[in-house]
């Protein structure tokens, strides 16, 4: 790609300006194409969305409607005098008496649901007969009876016994496999696979205004109701006539119900919207199905739970879309045409006065400063060109005053080295005084002028704004043993420092406004028995130096205006300005104080030993002052 812009940034800028143009025309049409596909494919998916849902909903409401009907039709069968009185009783040995009461159940059953076509078969099952053999929904070629001594094991009946006597609904499975009848194994899958409607009989009834409760004298018989898969697709109003589309129904947990492939019929659907659709109930979604990119419309029955889906393939939908890419093709073509035409005539104006100016330019370089362009007309071209004859105008001016300025910097130049003289006569006189103080016995005078010969030597020398932690030590007890004899008696100073390394890196005389802070303003008032505290603790990452004093303290108010700008003192506020502008606003001076008690300044520094670990904005300030 880096390859590409070099060589198209080598290009005349004739023809870049060709090519911005056609990009300039093409770009927008090609989003705008893009727009357009995108909206009306919207507005394909969201009419064809609305469409199947009402089609979904429909086959919903309609199967509702016959479930409810079946549904109320099993809560008056409960009730049912008859249906009690058969069952409210030891159980029968007898064969006979079992083929009476078959015979008088199936009239029963036939009385509730011989009008309900839908109905594959209707059976009352206990451990020791399947009733409902003679109902006329059953007397079917098709018809299976369970086998009584296969109930129990079921199921179908572990679930129906877990509902407690509410009526619930058993999606598609293989009658042979579930009632453990393998001589039905062979048997055409179309009867063999059914949903069912399943409620074990224990409610209770009222007789001669006596409570009966089901169960108290005999065993609760198993209310199963067994549907064709075909049930669903028997009833699916039209409307889903697109090539391709599927619908078929499955419960909450994934078990198909009914689909039009024989094949899926009660296997699991492992499908991610599927815990999305039960979620919601009712919708449209789009999605992957085997790779192919479908939208499923669905809605759950209020009777069963299950939903009935409608899967439409996605290409099917917006299968006209492709001619506007035709057509946009063409547009763009005719536009890019146009526009290249357009462009090769605005680059012409546009390219001509530039070329003068690079002409001028050569010349310039060759040194013909006096080289000048006649003004165009153009507000843009008129102003560049009357700057570059200003510019030639002024390279001849800057000549002249850069060899001003070399005479300049040749003369500051034996300028300072006059001056770096001055310090040498300096030291020299301070030594001529410390010898005469030495021949004279004033060993006091001494060691003042070698403490100031030293304090002198390390500020003229170590330009450097961070110094060693030793170095700088070392200047700090000359200044105090200058100070110490300036104020003899008055206070002593104590040492704590050994926690501090010697070679870390501290800014420069960073102690010397503290401590003259608390000797002059500090021991103010006091004569004799002033103790000056300098220490210093090794924190980890950073460093702790305190100096304290037993002088006269300060007052509360005094203490809180003591970083104020406006503050009379300026050696405090510069220290702790210097460490937040070299290491972040972390770091800097507290002040603690109480009046007649003393003072003690503490001052947090990061831990470091040179320049590579300083932050980023202290690194900044180290910069522009080695530019000084």
């Amino acid at each position: 790609m880096m390859p590409f812009f070099r060589r198209f940034a080598r290009l005349k800028f004739r023809t870049k300006l060709i090519v911005y143009y056609v990009l300039l025309i093409t770009l927008p049409m090609i989003l705008i194409s893009y727009a357009y596909y995108r909206t009306s494919s919207d507005i394909i998916l969201k009419n064809a969305s609305d469409s199947m849902r009402e089609v979904v909903k429909k086959n919903n409401q309609y199967n509702d409607i016959v479930l409810n009907r079946i549904k109320d039709q099993s809560l008056s069968l409960l009730a049912d005098p008859d249906l009690f009185r058969l069952f409210d009783r030891p159980r029968p040995t007898d064969l006979l008496e079992l083929l009476r009461m078959d015979r008088e159940v199936s009239e029963i059953l036939n009385k509730y649901y011989a009008s309900e076509p839908g109905i594959g078969s209707v059976q009352l099952v206990t451990s020791y007969y399947s009733f409902g053999g003679m109902a006329s929904s059953t007397s079917r070629p098709t018809f299976v009876s369970v086998r009584p001594e296969k109930l129990h094991a079921s199921g179908v009946y572990q679930q129906a016994a877990r509902a407690d006597g509410r009526l619930i609904w058993v999606p598609t499975y293989d009658f042979a496999k579930q009632f453990d009848q393998q001589e039905l194994a062979d048997m055409d899958p179309g009867y063999r696979y059914v949903f069912s409607a399943a409620q074990l009989l224990k409610s209770s009834i009222v007789q001669n205004g006596v409570v009966h409760s089901w169960g108290e004298r005999t065993e609760n018989p198993l209310l199963l109701i067994n549907f064709n898969e075909s049930f669903f697709r028997s009833s699916q109003v039209s409307g889903s006539a697109i090539e391709g589309a599927t619908m078929y129904v499955v419960s909450e947990r994934g078990d198909i119900v009914a689909h039009p492939d024989g094949g899926k019929i009660a296997r699991t659907e492992a499908a991610d919207w599927l815990k999305a659709a039960v979620r919601t109930g009712t919708g449209t979604l789009v999605s992957r199905v085997n790779g192919e990119k479908v939208l499923i419309c669905y809605d759950t029955s209020e009777i069963t739970g299950w939903l009935s889906v409608l899967v439409v393939p996605y290409g099917r939908l917006i299968s006209d879309l492709p001619l506007i890419h035709t057509y946009s093709l063409y547009i763009a073509a005719v536009l890019i045409g146009v526009s290249v035409a357009v462009a090769y005539m605005i680059s012409g104006r546009l390219t001509k006065p530039i070329k003068k100016l690079l002409v001028a330019i050569q010349l310039t370089g060759s040194g013909v400063f006096s080289t000048k362009i006649p003004e165009q007309d153009d507000v843009e071209f008129g102003i560049l060109i009357r700057k570059f004859n200003q510019m030639n105008e002024k390279i001849s001016d800057l000549i002249d005053e850069n060899y001003k300025t070399q005479l300049r910097e040749k003369e500051a130049e034996i300028m300072a080295l006059n001056l770096q003289l001055n310090p040498h006569f300096l030291y020299n006189t301070l030594n001529v005084i410390n010898w005469m103080a030495l021949e004279r016995n004033e060993t006091a005078i001494s060691q003042m002028l070698v403490s100031l010969s030293t304090m002198l030597q390390y500020t003229v020398k170590n330009k450097q704004e961070l110094v060693s932690f030793g170095d700088d030590l070392i200047w700090l007890k000359s200044y105090l043993h200058i100070m110490e004899m300036r104020y003899f008696g008055v206070f002593e100073t104590r040492y704590e420092l050994d926690e501090i390394p010697l070679d870390c890196r501290v800014p420069k005389m960073f102690l010397q406004p503290v401590v003259e802070n608390a000797i002059i303003h500090g021991f103010s008032s006091v004569s004799n028995g002033g103790l000056l505290r300098i220490a210093g603790r090794d924190a980890g990452d950073r460093l702790e130096f305190i100096v304290e004093d037993n002088g006269r303290g300060m007052e509360a108010e005094a203490l809180e205006s003591l970083w104020r700008p406006e503050a009379a003192g300026v050696g405090l506020k510069n220290v702790n300005n210097r460490i937040k502008l070299l290491y972040g606003e972390s770091y800097g001076m507290q002040a603690f104080s109480i009046p007649g008690g003393g003072t003690r300044m503490k001052i947090t520094l990061p831990k470091q030993s040179g320049m590579e670990r300083l932050p980023e904005p202290g690194k900044e300030v180290m910069r522009r002052l080695g530019e000084r």
